[in-house]
């Protein structure tokens, strides 16, 4: 039943948080807790998590967003990420989660549960095809088409952050490749490109030229400068928005999606209203919505939940 409870768990390289869910909404308290080091103190956080939820609001099923591929089964994490501990993938939630608790559980991956919700219950409700992108130190990204989540042969599907932009071998990706579309238009290729600009244009007349050591060159600096009209910050920006472009027009092509949905802590710097019409002027595609995500943080945790609800 879509009115039953479920506990929505979302695991990250730093943060681990948990909560109730129903229809689609976050009921009581969050939890939240520091992503230990370990795999086994991964497992007893979840399993402390699933316990403690579970004594305030009964529940009946438990969906897992985890960083990292996830089978198409949605049972085992099938590739970890490097902001988690080697054997990561080896841990058997779904199993463990069942045995002791007798709460149905399945896992996905934290784009593809993100996704879900924003288009079940968020920004993107009542669009059958939208993409979710998260920009923040990296980019990630979750495709729905003609109403359901594309998961891809295996369920490693819209990895979009890695889409390459180049052919040149300029910039070299955390994923091993080199000129992905994360390393260039995330918050870390922020920095990077500011970094690079501040070579290009050492002659401008610029605080932040003046003050700021380009090696030391932060995300936060350039922010901080857009703020008090500093032309240094406003070039370095315009340059990251061209960038995010590029990669909304290449996804908005390819699967003529009626809205791409925008996250993660990257998003509140983007003018949305120019950059839904920069792309709509370049597409051959009709026109797409740019929208900003409505579930911010607690995406992740409120899509698994759902997932959970509405696939077991």
């Amino acid at each position: 039943m879509k009115n039953d409870i479920a506990i929505g768990i979302d695991i990250g390289g730093t943060k681990i948080s948990a909560s109730a869910v129903q229809k689609g909404e976050i009921i009581g308290k969050i939890h939240a807790y520091k992503t230990p080091l370990t795999t086994e103190g991964i497992l007893s956080t979840v399993l402390e998590a699933v316990e403690t939820i579970n004594n305030e609001h009964k529940s009946k099923y438990v969906g897992i967003a985890t960083a990292g591929a996830v089978n198409l089964e949605n049972t085992t994490v099938i590739g970890s990420t490097g902001n988690l501990p080697q054997g990561y993938s080896n841990i058997e939630f779904k199993k463990i989660i069942e045995k002791k608790f007798n709460l149905q559980t399945l896992i996905e991956n934290d784009a593809n549960a993100a996704a879900w919700a924003e288009y079940r219950y968020g920004a993107a409700k009542g669009h059958q095809n939208t993409i979710i992108i998260t920009l923040g130190t990296g980019i990630g990204g979750g495709i729905v088409v003609n109403g359901q989540l594309l998961r891809g042969k295996s369920g490693s599907a819209a990895e979009v952050g890695h889409m390459q932009l180049s052919w040149k071998k300029e910039r070299k990706c955390t994923c091993g490749a080199w000129d992905c579309w994360e390393a260039y238009a995330s918050g870390t290729g922020y920095a990077i490109n500011a970094g690079e600009m501040a070579l290009e244009l050492k002659s401008l007349d610029s605080e932040i030229l003046k003050t700021k050591q380009t090696k030391t060159l932060t995300t936060h600096d350039i922010i901080e400068g857009l703020k008090n009209n500093d032309p240094f910050a406003q070039k370095v920006h315009e340059r990251w928005e061209k960038l995010v472009l590029t990669g909304l027009i290449g996804l908005a092509n390819v699967f003529d999606p009626e809205s791409i949905v925008i996250s993660g802590g990257m998003a509140k710097f983007l003018n949305f209203e120019k950059i839904e019409k920069q792309l709509n002027s370049q597409l051959v595609v009709p026109d797409v919505k740019i929208l900003h995500a409505s579930m911010d943080n607690n995406a992740g945790m409120i899509g698994a939940a759902m997932l959970a609800v509405e696939k077991l």
